[in-house]
C-alpha cells in the first residue's frame, strides 16, 4: 500500500541512465547521501502517479548523486521512463538532518521577533550553505542573515508564525549602518 502524500517527502530526482541495464543516476537533496544508503523501498512519481519500487542496489557515484537498481527494472528501455521522475521516501526514512532542513524550509513568511528588540522583519528564506547556515529576515528592505544555530534560535511557534531569536551582540546594527 502506498503511503498517503502526508506521509512522503520529496527527496529529489531521476537525473539519467546509468549504464544499459536499467540501472539510473538519481540526484538527492539531502544532506548526506550516506543516509539513504539503507532504503530498501521509494517512490517515484511518473505521470502524477505515485510508485513504489523495491531497491535492488544504491550507491554514492559523486557529491549528490548516487546510482539506483530498482527490482524489475531491466532494460535500457524500462529506466528511460522513469528519467525525471521525482524520488519520494516515506517521512520515517527521512534522516534527522534533513528532517530540521526540511521544518526549516516551512518557516518563510514567519515573523521574526528578537528577546531584546521585538519584531524585526519576516523570514524570506533559507541559505543551505554546508559550513554555515544563514536565516534570511527581510527587514525595512534589508535583508538581514542569521546564522542558523541553536543559541541564536530560541523558538519557533508554528501557531503563531513567529520565531523569536537571540541575535548575536551587534549583528543585526551591522546591518542597519
Amino acid at each position: 500500500m502506498i503511503p498517503s502524500n502526508d506521509d512522503l517527502v520529496e527527496l529529489g530526482y531521476v537525473t539519467r541512465l546509468h549504464g544499459y541495464k536499467g540501472e539510473l543516476t538519481i540526484f538527492l537533496n539531502a544532506a548526506s547521501q550516506a543516509d539513504y544508503n539503507h532504503l530498501s523501498t521509494l517512490y517515484l512519481e511518473t505521470k502524477n502517479e505515485m510508485v513504489p519500487y523495491t531497491i535492488e542496489s544504491i550507491g554514492t557515484k559523486t557529491n549528490k548523486a548516487m546510482k539506483l537498481k530498482l527490482e524489475g527494472i531491466d532494460s535500457e528501455e524500462a529506466a528511460k521512463q522513469l528519467v525525471k521522475s521525482k524520488i519520494f521516501i516515506a517521512r520515517e526514512d527521512l534522516s534527522e538532518q534533513d528532517e530540521t532542513r526540511l521544518a526549516l524550509r516551512s518557516i518563510n513568511g514567519f515573523r521574526v521577533k528578537d528577546v531584546n528588540r521585538g519584531e524585526i522583519g519576516t523570514v524570506s528564506g533559507v541559505l543551505e550553505l554546508p559550513a554555515n547556515p544563514q536565516l534570511q529576515i527581510q527587514y525595512n528592505g534589508v535583508t538581514i542573515l542569521l546564522p542558523l544555530r541553536e543559541e541564536f534560535i530560541r523558538k519557533i511557534d508554528r501557531k503563531k508564525r513567529e520565531v523569536e531569536i537571540e541575535e548575536p551582540e551587534g549583528l543585526i546594527d551591522l546591518y542597519l549602518e
